[in-house]
Protein backbone atom coordinates (compact mmCIF):
# COMPACT_ATOMS: atom_id res chain seq x y z
CA UNK A 1 0.00 0.00 0.00
CA UNK A 2 1.70 2.97 -1.11
CA UNK A 3 -0.43 5.17 1.99
CA UNK A 4 -1.15 5.14 5.26
CA UNK A 5 -5.05 4.01 5.57
CA UNK A 6 -5.11 5.45 9.08
CA UNK A 7 -4.21 9.01 8.49
CA UNK A 8 -5.96 9.26 5.28
CA UNK A 9 -9.31 7.96 7.73
CA UNK A 10 -8.08 10.74 9.65
CA UNK A 11 -7.03 13.71 7.24
CA UNK A 12 -9.31 12.43 4.27
CA UNK A 13 -6.43 13.62 2.15
CA UNK A 14 -5.14 11.23 -0.49
CA UNK A 15 -1.04 12.23 -1.39
CA UNK A 16 1.07 9.57 -2.80
CA UNK A 17 3.78 9.90 -5.73
CA UNK A 18 4.03 6.07 -7.44
CA UNK A 19 3.94 4.46 -10.86
CA UNK A 20 0.60 4.51 -12.44
CA UNK A 21 -0.21 0.88 -11.57
CA UNK A 22 0.48 1.66 -7.96
CA UNK A 23 -1.82 4.55 -8.04
CA UNK A 24 -4.44 2.46 -9.42
CA UNK A 25 -4.57 -0.25 -7.10
CA UNK A 26 -4.64 2.38 -4.48
CA UNK A 27 -8.04 3.84 -5.92
CA UNK A 28 -9.18 0.46 -5.75
CA UNK A 29 -8.32 -0.51 -2.07
CA UNK A 30 -10.33 3.31 -1.61
CA UNK A 31 -13.46 2.58 -3.39
CA UNK A 32 -13.50 -1.26 -1.40
CA UNK A 33 -13.15 0.99 1.99
CA UNK A 34 -16.13 3.59 0.99
CA UNK A 35 -18.44 0.61 -0.14
CA UNK A 36 -17.79 -1.06 3.29
CA UNK A 37 -18.34 2.44 4.92
CA UNK A 38 -21.59 3.13 2.64
CA UNK A 39 -22.93 -0.49 4.16
CA UNK A 40 -22.04 0.33 7.68
CA UNK A 41 -23.30 3.80 7.41
CA UNK A 42 -26.97 2.29 6.14
CA UNK A 43 -26.71 -0.53 8.82
CA UNK A 44 -26.56 1.66 11.62
CA UNK A 45 -28.74 4.00 10.22
CA UNK A 46 -31.43 1.32 9.98
CA UNK A 47 -30.45 0.46 13.48
CA UNK A 48 -31.13 3.85 14.89
CA UNK A 49 -34.37 3.95 13.35
CA UNK A 50 -35.52 0.27 14.59
CA UNK A 51 -34.36 1.72 18.21
CA UNK A 52 -36.43 4.98 17.95
CA UNK A 53 -39.65 2.71 16.90
CA UNK A 54 -39.34 0.67 19.32
CA UNK A 55 -39.22 3.10 22.43
CA UNK A 56 -41.72 5.43 20.77
CA UNK A 57 -43.83 1.70 20.74
CA UNK A 58 -43.11 0.89 24.16
CA UNK A 59 -43.24 4.37 25.81
CA UNK A 60 -47.28 4.46 23.52
CA UNK A 61 -48.16 1.15 24.94
CA UNK A 62 -47.22 2.35 28.49
CA UNK A 63 -49.94 5.56 28.46
CA UNK A 64 -52.20 2.66 28.29
CA UNK A 65 -51.33 0.73 31.33
CA UNK A 66 -53.00 1.94 34.62
CA UNK A 67 -51.22 3.37 37.96
CA UNK A 68 -52.38 0.02 39.95
CA UNK A 69 -50.47 -2.93 41.53
CA UNK A 70 -51.31 -5.01 38.82
CA UNK A 71 -49.75 -3.28 36.22
CA UNK A 72 -46.75 -1.98 38.47
CA UNK A 73 -44.75 -4.22 37.32
CA UNK A 74 -45.07 -3.62 33.65
CA UNK A 75 -44.75 -0.07 34.53
CA UNK A 76 -41.54 -0.67 35.77
CA UNK A 77 -40.65 -3.26 32.84
CA UNK A 78 -41.49 -0.62 30.02
CA UNK A 79 -39.65 1.92 31.57
CA UNK A 80 -36.26 0.82 31.54
CA UNK A 81 -36.72 -1.03 28.22
CA UNK A 82 -37.79 2.51 26.79
CA UNK A 83 -35.15 3.86 28.51
CA UNK A 84 -32.74 1.40 27.26
CA UNK A 85 -34.05 1.82 23.56
CA UNK A 86 -33.13 5.73 23.75
CA UNK A 87 -30.05 5.17 24.82
CA UNK A 88 -29.14 2.23 21.94
CA UNK A 89 -31.07 4.98 20.05
CA UNK A 90 -28.09 7.21 20.63
CA UNK A 91 -25.37 4.65 20.68
CA UNK A 92 -26.38 3.69 17.14
CA UNK A 93 -26.90 7.63 16.20
CA UNK A 94 -22.99 8.43 17.07
CA UNK A 95 -21.58 5.20 15.09
CA UNK A 96 -23.86 6.27 12.29
CA UNK A 97 -22.88 9.90 12.26
CA UNK A 98 -19.16 8.71 12.23
CA UNK A 99 -19.16 6.59 9.35
CA UNK A 100 -21.33 9.39 7.83
CA UNK A 101 -18.07 11.87 7.99
CA UNK A 102 -15.54 8.76 6.88
CA UNK A 103 -18.47 8.43 3.32
CA UNK A 104 -16.49 9.70 0.54
CA UNK A 105 -17.41 11.08 -2.43
CA UNK A 106 -17.56 8.17 -4.96
CA UNK A 107 -17.52 10.84 -8.05
CA UNK A 108 -13.97 12.26 -7.01
CA UNK A 109 -11.73 9.20 -6.29
CA UNK A 110 -13.50 7.54 -9.78
CA UNK A 111 -12.75 10.40 -11.70
CA UNK A 112 -8.94 9.84 -10.76
CA UNK A 113 -9.45 6.26 -11.58
CA UNK A 114 -10.61 6.80 -14.94
CA UNK A 115 -8.01 9.35 -15.84
CA UNK A 116 -5.48 7.32 -15.07
CA UNK A 117 -6.53 4.41 -17.02
CA UNK A 118 -7.10 6.51 -20.19
CA UNK A 119 -3.49 7.98 -19.70
CA UNK A 120 -2.09 4.86 -19.24
CA UNK A 121 -0.80 3.92 -22.29
CA UNK A 122 0.78 7.39 -22.64
CA UNK A 123 2.67 7.38 -19.11
CA UNK A 124 5.49 5.00 -18.98
CA UNK A 125 5.32 1.90 -16.13
CA UNK A 126 7.66 3.01 -14.28
CA UNK A 127 6.65 6.98 -14.61
CA UNK A 128 6.01 8.66 -11.56
CA UNK A 129 2.55 10.20 -11.08
CA UNK A 130 1.81 12.54 -8.35
CA UNK A 131 -1.72 12.56 -7.29
CA UNK A 132 -3.52 14.38 -4.30
CA UNK A 133 -6.91 13.56 -3.73
CA UNK A 134 -9.18 15.75 -1.05
CA UNK A 135 -11.87 14.38 -0.01
CA UNK A 136 -13.16 17.24 2.90
CA UNK A 137 -16.14 18.89 2.21
CA UNK A 138 -16.58 21.59 0.00
CA UNK A 139 -17.94 23.90 2.50
CA UNK A 140 -14.72 23.27 4.85
CA UNK A 141 -13.63 26.23 6.99
CA UNK A 142 -10.74 26.30 5.23
CA UNK A 143 -11.99 26.58 1.49
CA UNK A 144 -13.65 29.89 2.41
CA UNK A 145 -12.99 32.59 0.03
CA UNK A 146 -14.96 35.18 1.72
CA UNK A 147 -17.96 36.68 2.18
CA UNK A 148 -20.28 39.81 1.38
CA UNK A 149 -23.51 40.72 1.13
CA UNK A 150 -25.82 40.86 -2.30
CA UNK A 151 -28.10 44.04 -3.42
CA UNK A 152 -30.26 41.88 -3.28
CA UNK A 153 -29.63 41.17 0.34
CA UNK A 154 -28.42 37.83 0.05
CA UNK A 155 -25.17 36.82 2.79
CA UNK A 156 -23.36 35.03 0.61
CA UNK A 157 -20.29 32.69 1.34
CA UNK A 158 -17.95 31.77 -1.37
CA UNK A 159 -16.00 28.31 -1.00
CA UNK A 160 -12.92 27.16 -3.59
CA UNK A 161 -11.94 23.65 -3.63
CA UNK A 162 -9.08 22.45 -5.26
CA UNK A 163 -9.39 19.10 -4.46
CA UNK A 164 -7.52 16.86 -7.52
CA UNK A 165 -4.19 17.16 -8.91
CA UNK A 166 -2.28 14.82 -11.28
CA UNK A 167 1.00 16.28 -12.79
CA UNK A 168 3.05 13.38 -14.24
CA UNK A 169 5.45 13.38 -17.44
CA UNK A 170 4.16 11.57 -20.39
CA UNK A 171 6.23 9.20 -23.22
CA UNK A 172 6.80 11.90 -25.74
CA UNK A 173 8.19 14.08 -22.54
CA UNK A 174 5.51 16.29 -22.34
CA UNK A 175 4.92 17.71 -18.83
CA UNK A 176 1.24 17.31 -18.04
CA UNK A 177 -0.93 18.78 -15.37
CA UNK A 178 -4.51 18.30 -14.69
CA UNK A 179 -6.32 20.21 -11.46
CA UNK A 180 -9.94 20.31 -10.82
CA UNK A 181 -11.59 22.96 -8.48
CA UNK A 182 -14.56 22.84 -6.91
CA UNK A 183 -16.61 26.12 -6.68
CA UNK A 184 -19.49 27.07 -4.39
CA UNK A 185 -21.67 29.52 -3.30
CA UNK A 186 -23.96 29.89 -0.16
CA UNK A 187 -26.41 31.87 0.18
CA UNK A 188 -28.92 33.17 2.89
CA UNK A 189 -31.49 35.43 3.73
CA UNK A 190 -33.94 36.26 6.59
CA UNK A 191 -37.04 38.55 6.19
CA UNK A 192 -40.13 38.74 7.92
CA UNK A 193 -43.43 37.79 6.47
CA UNK A 194 -46.70 39.54 6.90
CA UNK A 195 -47.63 37.13 9.80
CA UNK A 196 -44.56 38.70 11.83
CA UNK A 197 -43.04 35.37 11.96
CA UNK A 198 -39.20 35.46 10.40
CA UNK A 199 -38.11 33.31 7.85
CA UNK A 200 -35.18 32.45 6.42
CA UNK A 201 -34.08 30.50 3.22
CA UNK A 202 -30.98 28.90 1.67
CA UNK A 203 -29.64 28.65 -1.74
CA UNK A 204 -26.34 26.96 -2.88
CA UNK A 205 -24.85 27.51 -6.92
CA UNK A 206 -22.17 24.80 -7.40
CA UNK A 207 -20.19 24.87 -10.87
CA UNK A 208 -16.56 23.51 -11.34
CA UNK A 209 -13.20 24.05 -13.38
CA UNK A 210 -11.42 21.84 -15.00
CA UNK A 211 -7.37 22.78 -16.24
CA UNK A 212 -4.87 21.01 -18.32
CA UNK A 213 -1.80 22.03 -18.61
CA UNK A 214 0.70 20.81 -21.37
CA UNK A 215 5.07 21.92 -20.50
CA UNK A 216 6.64 20.99 -24.20
CA UNK A 217 10.20 21.76 -25.36
CA UNK A 218 10.41 25.46 -26.67
CA UNK A 219 12.30 24.65 -30.13
CA UNK A 220 9.97 21.28 -31.14
CA UNK A 221 7.50 23.90 -31.02
CA UNK A 222 8.28 27.84 -32.26
CA UNK A 223 6.06 30.01 -32.05
CA UNK A 224 3.54 28.63 -29.88
CA UNK A 225 2.30 31.62 -28.48
CA UNK A 226 1.32 32.90 -31.62
CA UNK A 227 -1.17 30.06 -32.42
CA UNK A 228 -4.14 31.00 -29.91
CA UNK A 229 -6.62 31.76 -32.55
CA UNK A 230 -5.76 28.35 -34.25
CA UNK A 231 -6.40 26.92 -30.67
CA UNK A 232 -9.34 28.02 -29.80
CA UNK A 233 -11.09 26.81 -33.15
CA UNK A 234 -9.34 23.83 -32.35
CA UNK A 235 -11.65 23.02 -29.31
CA UNK A 236 -13.85 20.55 -29.20
CA UNK A 237 -15.74 19.78 -25.61
CA UNK A 238 -18.77 18.06 -24.65
CA UNK A 239 -22.22 19.56 -24.09
CA UNK A 240 -21.91 22.17 -20.70
CA UNK A 241 -18.35 22.58 -20.67
CA UNK A 242 -17.47 25.61 -22.20
CA UNK A 243 -13.58 27.70 -22.65
CA UNK A 244 -12.95 29.37 -19.56
CA UNK A 245 -9.35 30.33 -20.07
CA UNK A 246 -6.94 30.03 -22.38
CA UNK A 247 -3.46 30.88 -22.63
CA UNK A 248 -0.30 29.71 -24.67
CA UNK A 249 3.25 30.67 -23.92
CA UNK A 250 6.95 29.68 -25.60
CA UNK A 251 6.86 26.52 -23.98
CA UNK A 252 3.65 25.61 -22.58
CA UNK A 253 -0.13 25.74 -23.19
CA UNK A 254 -2.98 25.65 -20.58
CA UNK A 255 -6.57 25.34 -20.82
CA UNK A 256 -9.43 25.93 -18.02
CA UNK A 257 -12.83 24.66 -18.58
CA UNK A 258 -16.12 26.38 -16.99
CA UNK A 259 -18.69 23.14 -16.02
CA UNK A 260 -21.49 24.61 -14.75
CA UNK A 261 -24.00 22.06 -14.74
CA UNK A 262 -23.30 19.12 -12.23
CA UNK A 263 -20.58 16.56 -13.51
CA UNK A 264 -19.84 12.89 -12.89
CA UNK A 265 -17.09 10.02 -13.71
CA UNK A 266 -19.47 7.04 -14.07
CA UNK A 267 -19.71 4.29 -14.01
CA UNK A 268 -23.85 5.29 -14.84
CA UNK A 269 -23.42 8.86 -16.20
CA UNK A 270 -27.14 10.60 -16.05
CA UNK A 271 -27.55 12.25 -19.11
CA UNK A 272 -28.44 15.78 -17.35
CA UNK A 273 -24.51 15.28 -15.80
CA UNK A 274 -21.34 16.31 -18.15
CA UNK A 275 -18.88 13.32 -18.08
CA UNK A 276 -15.83 14.49 -16.51
CA UNK A 277 -13.26 11.48 -17.55
CA UNK A 278 -14.34 12.24 -21.60
CA UNK A 279 -14.22 16.25 -20.91
CA UNK A 280 -10.77 15.96 -19.41
CA UNK A 281 -9.77 13.47 -22.68
CA UNK A 282 -10.94 15.92 -25.18
CA UNK A 283 -9.25 19.11 -23.59
CA UNK A 284 -6.04 17.14 -23.88
CA UNK A 285 -6.93 16.17 -27.66
CA UNK A 286 -7.62 19.49 -28.52
CA UNK A 287 -4.35 21.08 -27.18
CA UNK A 288 -2.45 18.40 -28.73
CA UNK A 289 -4.12 18.97 -32.15
CA UNK A 290 -2.39 22.54 -31.30
CA UNK A 291 1.01 20.98 -30.87
CA UNK A 292 0.61 18.70 -34.03
CA UNK A 293 0.08 21.89 -35.85
CA UNK A 294 2.97 23.56 -34.38
CA UNK A 295 5.07 20.82 -35.36
CA UNK A 296 3.75 20.48 -39.23
CA UNK A 297 4.83 24.59 -39.25
CA UNK A 298 8.35 23.47 -37.94
CA UNK A 299 8.48 20.84 -40.40
CA UNK A 300 7.69 22.98 -43.28
CA UNK A 301 10.12 25.89 -41.94
CA UNK A 302 12.75 23.25 -42.51
CA UNK A 303 11.23 21.79 -46.06
CA UNK A 304 11.46 25.52 -47.25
Amino acid sequence: MAFNIDRFREERVYRCSGPVGELREDLERLRVLDVEVEQARRSWGQSTLLCLAAAVIIFIFRTTLEEGPEDALALQLTQWAGLALLVGTVGCLTVYLRFRRLDLENRRYTLASQVLHRLRSDIGPDAPVKLVLDFTPVDSPGKLLGKHTTPSGWDAENFADPWFTLQTRLLDGTHLRIAMVQRLEKRSRTRRSSSGKYKTKHRRQSWALLQAQLRVKAERHPDLVLLEPEARRAMRLPDGVAVDKLQLGEDRMSLRTLVESDWDAGPAIPSSAVDAPKTVVMMLLSLYQVLNYSRHLRQQAKAS
